[in-house]
């Protein structure tokens, strides 16, 4: 009988454990499936850099994307492969070109990087 009522006494704090554990497990589940409004918009340009000098005027611009819902190059909306890489090309103008790259998440965030380059 003895061991019986021990089990009883510890029975509250075996429940108010059992309720912190799972809370823990709702409030990492919850940051967990937000990440996506928490962090926004994921832009990486890999090709071309800024300030480089080129000799083609046809150049592909590259880079990868993640949580976008939209992207824009000089202007222009293209689309991303499924892993969120791009490889658009694109034809430059002798001198001095801006390349504006542009991506927005479906909350309506946005980031702009600009490349500055030199087609001789």
């Amino acid at each position: 009988m003895k061991t019986n009522l021990k089990f009883k006494e510890k029975l509250p704090a075996l429940k108010i454990l059992i309720g912190l554990a799972l809370a823990v497990i709702i409030l990492f589940y919850g940051l967990y499936e937000a990440h996506d409004i928490i962090y926004g918009p994921l832009l990486i340009i890999s090709s071309p850099t800024d300030g480089e000098t080129l000799k083609d005027p046809i150049i592909s611009v590259k880079g990868t994307t993640k949580r976008i819902a939209k992207i824009f190059i000089s202007g222009r909306q293209v689309f991303t492969q499924d892993d969120g890489s791009f490889d658009v090309p694109l034809l430059l103008g002798y001198g001095y070109n801006i390349i504006e790259v542009k991506v927005q998440d479906q909350f309506g965030r946005e980031i702009t990087k600009e490349m500055r380059v030199v087609l001789n």
